[in-house]
């Protein structure tokens, strides 16, 4: 009775309370099998491009809950299709399946069998989630006003999945008109964190290539100096000219670094970081002036930049508020909470499916004060509490029905 006057507090229809309910009993029911699907996935780690047992693991879950599947897009993908007996559009989620190098012990008992590699970003946790909506909602096509799109994306560490998937024309034949994801976080179990607008940092690429028969060791050593320096530049005079907001100095953050290039030259790779469109632009400019005023006897210095490298993530505000909204007559008022812009060092791939459709993305938290565990990406530590699976697929779950019914 209590879920049913939250969910119409949400504006979600009687029949979609229905169907909730019963993905709900679903879920729990299968809750043990979902933990040992992720479990198998952490102890089977596979890097960027070689998702090759994780996606067949995927693969071959999907297809026993009797989805259409396809394989093989952009590298390791997966997609699958809920397709409902009613008609309604097309709401898609995305998880990434990959892992990275870790040299560093496990401190889990389902420890990673792969030597030097770990998940330790919560990519497990991503996947398994993406296999629970399935599990939950394969069961109530016969009711669903729409279809439903997952996305196993691979590649995301190395920020090429996406960008492959959608060249692979992911979005080709049937394009969503929403996405929705997650990514574990140090938010407690139980937590959904969000944000309208920029959430995550975008990456612009730097490439700059110093050749002839002058000191380029000298000239390469300054750029890179200067480089490091924009990260502790104010920048405020650039952003306001460019009709910015002021953003504190830790909003951008840049680093690069020289190595030996073609014959006796030097090329230096470096990147700009930040969630700030304009902040990025700043640096940017401000970067391009100082190597237009080199004029060092016998170097050329050639400066190239790829913008938005790593795509980042802004979120769509009022698919944001909307999906909020539902989270909380699902999973309770305390449930979402506001979360700061991410420090410029994380980054996502996610946002180059929101160039195609609007979406929403949340930080699920993953950490349990009450165990003493932590669940910070990249951290030699990472443990992820394995209640946030069915925390996350309870959410996403209504909150896909939600869209679908509108």
């Amino acid at each position: 009775m209590i879920l049913s006057v939250m969910l119409a507090l949400a504006g979600l229809s009687p029949a979609s309370d229905s169907i909730l309910v019963r993905v709900e009993r679903q879920l729990r029911a299968q809750e043990a099998r979902l933990i040992a699907f992720r479990r198998d996935i952490h102890q089977h780690p596979e890097v960027s491009l070689q998702e090759k047992r994780t996606a067949g693991k995927v693969a071959e879950r999907l297809k026993e809950l009797g989805l259409e599947v396809r394989t093989g897009v952009g590298g390791h993908g997966v997609v699958a299709f809920i397709r409902g007996a009613k008609p309604g559009p097309l709401v898609a989620y995305r998880a990434d399946m990959d892992a990275v190098p870790s040299n560093d012990p496990d401190p889990v008992e389902f420890k990673s069998l792969t030597p030097g590699v770990r998940h330790i970003c919560g990519h497990d946790l991503h996947t398994t989630i993406g296999v629970a909506i399935a599990e939950g909602l394969a069961a109530q096509r016969k009711d669903l006003p729409g279809s439903i799109m997952l996305i196993f994306q691979p590649a995301e560490e190395r920020v090429l999945g996406a960008k492959a998937m959608l060249a692979d024309g992911v979005f080709g034949k049937e394009k969503p008109v929403a996405i929705y994801g997650v990514h574990t976080a140090p938010l407690n179990v139980g937590q959904l964190g969000t944000r309208p607008g920029p959430m995550m940092a975008a990456i612009d690429a730097i490439r700059i290539t110093v050749s002839g028969n002058g000191n380029k060791t000298v000239i390469a050593d300054s750029i890179v100096r200067h480089i490091n320096a924009l990260s502790t530049l104010t920048l405020q005079d650039a952003l306001r000219d460019a009709g910015g907001q002021d953003m504190p100095v830790e909003a951008l953050m840049a680093s690069a670094v020289a190595r030996p290039g073609e014959g006796r030259g030097l090329t230096i790779q470096g990147q700009i970081s930040s969630a700030s469109a304009n902040a990025r632009a700043a640096a940017r400019r401000e970067l391009q002036g100082y190597v237009a005023g080199l004029h060092p006897p016998g170097v050329d210095v050639q400066l190239k930049f790829e913008e938005r490298f790593a795509s980042g993530v802004s979120n769509d505000a009022r698919l944001m508020e909307r999906a909020n909204t539902v989270i909380r007559g699902t999973l309770g008022d305390e449930s979402v909470v506001t979360v700061p812009v991410a420090p410029p060092v994380f980054s996502e791939d996610y946002g180059f499916f929101t160039d195609q459709v609007p979406g929403v993305f949340w930080f699920l938290g993953v950490s349990n004060p009450a165990k003493g565990t932590v669940g910070m990406p990249h951290s030699p530590g990472y443990v992820a509490d394995e209640g946030a699976i069915l925390v996350a697929a309870r959410a996403m779950t209504a909150v896909l029905l939600d869209r679908l019914n509108r």
